[in-house]
């Protein structure tokens, strides 16, 4: 075989992963000023609400179809979603969307310390908070995209305002109220937040609580890049606020009835619903518990296999291939097929990828 001299090629290291915001002017390679071309950013404003100020990113075209996103603890839209939002598979579906991620009070990047005075509203309250923000936007309905925490304020919200929610995508939800030893850590974490720093045992409570213990003992690079940016990006005093507000929430109000005309007033939600929780995530046997109680009419359950509790990060391809088919079965999508997803990957497999992923350039970022 002849030998095959390679030239004018030049080495360059990778760059680290990160969860930083990306931004339009972003090089493509350090020392470089070549931007990122067709990079899309969020548009983000703060609407005010009667629990306070709520921070909006929206993005996409507004007159499209909207996907409500909300975050779980410790993180915010950033954190939780830019990532799956640069995934290669998620393009043709975004582009079809307007995705309007919501954080919670105080939960944003770059977040002022909430004032001592302000009471920290409610898990019902910061759903029904949401109507206020769908006003000032004017949607009408939505499909809800949450994890933990801010799925079970989606979850909320649909059980108390029915008419406004298509369906729900909800990741490591929990239907019930907090127990005993969830209760304890929490507490503990959030006294410590409390002294608006971010100590040890907050730190290694809270990548538990995203991750679990089989993750967090494989997946170094990826704990390590959440690590550090919950030391960076987020407001101690404002997490803890938000934790001690999501402890001190009420069981989700639903129950399971098989009896036809018991079934008729019995609490339970009147959209199609899909819990997805990954096979090592400390809370698949919430997500279980929760399945049990829904109507199996309208509800799936999906555990992820080799995947702890960040199923958006850890198995992307996974969950946009559900996302997808579960729009579709609302009737979404209907012009997307499985080839036109392998030609967007193909193409992302020749360009240069960005973010804390292999996330193609030119996709949306917030």
């Amino acid at each position: 075989m002849d030998d095959v001299e390679l030239r004018d090629i030049e080495v360059t290291n990778a760059a680290p992963r990160s969860l930083d915001k990306i931004s339009s002017d972003m090089p493509l390679l350090p020392n470089t000023s070549s931007s990122l071309p067709g990079v899309v950013r969020c548009k983000e404003e703060d609407v005010e609400t009667g629990i306070g100020t709520l921070h909006v990113a929206t993005l996409g075209d507004r007159k499209r179809p909207a996907i409500v996103t909300f975050h779980d603890i410790g993180l915010n839209h950033v954190s939780q979603f830019q990532g799956f939002a640069n995934f290669i598979d998620m393009k043709p579906i975004l582009k079809r969307f307007c995705v309007y991620h919501v954080n919670a009070p105080g939960q944003e990047e770059g977040a002022n310390t909430l004032p001592h005075s302000f009471e920290y509203p409610t898990i019902d309250q910061i759903a029904e908070g949401l109507l206020p923000v769908l006003q000032h936007f004017g949607i009408k309905t939505f499909i809800g995209l949450g994890v933990g925490a801010g799925a079970n304020i989606l979850a909320r919200f649909a059980l108390h305002n029915p008419t406004k929610v298509d369906a729900l995508f909800l990741v490591n939800c929990v239907s019930s109220a907090a127990g005993w030893s969830e209760w304890f850590y929490q507490k503990v974490s959030s006294f410590y937040l409390r002294g608006n720093k971010v100590t040890k045992f907050s730190e290694d409570y809270l990548l538990w609580h995203h991750f679990g213990k089989k993750t967090m003992e494989l997946n170094h690079d990826l704990v390590h890049v959440y690590k550090e940016s919950m030391m960076k990006s987020i407001n101690p005093y404002n997490l803890a606020c938000f934790i001690e507000s999501y402890i001190k929430r009420t069981a989700l109000e639903i129950r399971r009835e098989m009896d036809p005309e018991k079934k008729k007033t019995a609490p339970q939600f009147k959209c199609p619903i899909m819990l997805v929780s990954g096979s090592n995530s400390p809370h698949i046997n919430e997500t279980v518990e929760m399945n049990g109680r829904l109507d199996p009419v309208n509800s799936t359950w999906m555990k992820i296999s080799d995947c702890g509790g960040m199923v958006l990060e850890e198995q992307p391809a996974k969950v946009c291939e559900a996302f997808q088919l579960f729009v579709q079965g609302l009737g979404y999508l209907p012009g997307l097929s499985v080839t036109e997803l392998y030609k967007h990957r193909s193409r992302g497999a020749s360009q240069m990828s960005v973010g804390p992923r292999d996330a193609a350039v030119g996709h949306p970022t917030c």
